[in-house]
């Protein structure tokens, strides 16, 4: 073990250490530090609304009392701390990485969140006579262009700034508030122009910039979903890009469950008809074996932490993280840590992934777990998953636990390199 964990050290250590100190990463690691108490706060809404009260909640399934008028007050606080993910994270990536730079913090984040908003579809409903701007572009699936839109707009503020022809010089009475405001006025304005056009230039395609990012990466994959190696290709690139902090449900799910249904559909009717079930990647399947405490077996990566971690940092979250975790919600450690952007636990967390798939369907393909069948919902917790969605097949629990167990062996090394990591960045 040593032997290979002195291996990895040495093959990963240097680059971790080098994308550490890299300014963009740096900042965008700074902004999700920053929201994380919002995370964390609608993570636990998010769990309270889908797994103790609602219609499948325990309440209702145990009492009958399914507390919907309670849920009211999960429906206001959800989309009003996890739909804004991406407007909140342009403002703090910009506000970290104008820190960087020792530049001006109070206008720059603030013109950042107005180029995300201008890169963003307005839709006019002729009928009620608004304007809006659906959600979908606000929260998770727009975090990309929220990178784009924070490290773009400070880059080009601060380099029309040294331009001295482009700043208005105010007389020395002018407050300096008042002044900064006006140094900067002409590089917001053209900062506004370049992403005004960019905007019209997209619109020519007929879709925004970030549905023309996610349709360049969806089409490639619908001609192969269908084949194992595809399969491979796809969830390989699934857990990769949401370790550079894309988050891929909204990219490849469109493509991917509507497969899996079918094939759930299908074997639920094969075992009505007390037929062979025939299909073994459905969803149910994915997340019992592959998605334990969320993408990448984040609970897997929760007990390693506990295990081997000497950071205070990472055991702190990985408290937090942990009941989330329990159902399936990995925002907490995914951010918190964080996983993304940190090569030393991506390495990991596409391993865990594929260890999951394959044990999952070779046991499968063996008889050892029964085939998926049941529709549950995705916050049961893990190895109940596999319990559940098998029907009640227990060689399913114990070959979840394997699973489990395996991962956890995966992230041990990595973890324990990121003890290192802390101590070298401490030097």
């Amino acid at each position: 073990m040593n032997k290979f964990m002195n291996k990895i050290e040495e093959l990963f250590l240097p680059l971790a250490n080098k994308l550490a100190s890299n300014r963009y990463l740096t900042a965008i690691r700074e902004g999700f530090i920053s929201i994380l108490p919002i995370m964390i706060a609608g993570s636990f809404f998010v769990l309270i609304n889908n797994v103790f009260i609602g219609e499948n909640g325990f309440t209702n399934k145990l009492f009958g009392r399914p507390f919907t008028g309670v849920t009211q007050l999960g429906g206001a606080i959800i989309p009003a701390t996890m739909s804004i993910m991406a407007i909140l994270l342009t403002f703090t990536t910009a506000k970290a990485l104008s820190e960087h730079y020792n530049d001006d913090t109070s206008i720059v984040p603030s013109i950042a969140v107005v180029v995300l908003f201008i890169l963003m579809p307005i839709t006019f409903d002729g009928k009620m006579g608004i304007e809006y701007i659906n959600t979908y572009y606000t929260g998770a699936a727009a975090m990309f262009m929220a990178f784009i839109a924070a490290i773009a707009t400070v880059e080009i503020i601060r380099g029309l700034s040294k331009i001295d022809i482009l700043i208005i010089k105010m007389p020395d009475s002018v407050p300096p508030s008042i002044a900064r405001s006006f140094n900067k006025l002409i590089p917001v304005i053209i900062t506004l122009l370049v992403f005004g056009i960019l905007r019209i230039i997209t619109n020519s395609f007929g879709m925004p910039l970030n549905d023309l990012i996610f349709k360049s990466i969806q089409t490639p994959f619908t001609n192969i979903v269908n084949s194992t190696l595809g399969l491979g290709v796809i969830y390989f690139l699934y857990m990769l890009l949401w370790g550079l902090g894309i988050h891929t449900a909204f990219i490849f799910n469109p493509i991917l469950e509507p497969i899996y249904l079918a094939s759930l559909t299908e074997n639920a009717s094969a075992m009505s008809a007390g037929q062979a079930l025939p299909a073994i990647m459905t969803k149910p399947f994915l997340d019992s074996v592959a998605f334990m405490g969320g993408a990448g077996n984040m609970i897997a990566l929760i007990i390693a932490i506990f295990i081997v971690s000497r950071r205070e940092d990472y055991r702190k979250i990985g408290k937090i993280g942990f009941v989330p975790a329990l159902f399936n919600i990995s925002e907490p450690i995914m951010f918190g840590l964080p996983v993304v952007m940190n090569p030393i636990l991506i390495i990991p967390m596409i391993l865990s992934t594929f260890t999951g798939l394959i044990i999952g369907s070779v046991a499968t393909s063996l008889g050892v777990m029964a085939h998926t069948y049941v529709l549950i919902p995705w916050t049961t917790p893990p190895i109940l998953s596999a319990f559940f969605a098998t029907g009640g097949h227990i060689m399913s629990a114990v070959t979840a636990v394997v699973i489990l167990v395996i991962s956890v062996l995966i992230y041990m090394p990595f973890v324990a390199i990121t003890n290192k990591q802390r101590m070298v960045a401490n030097d």
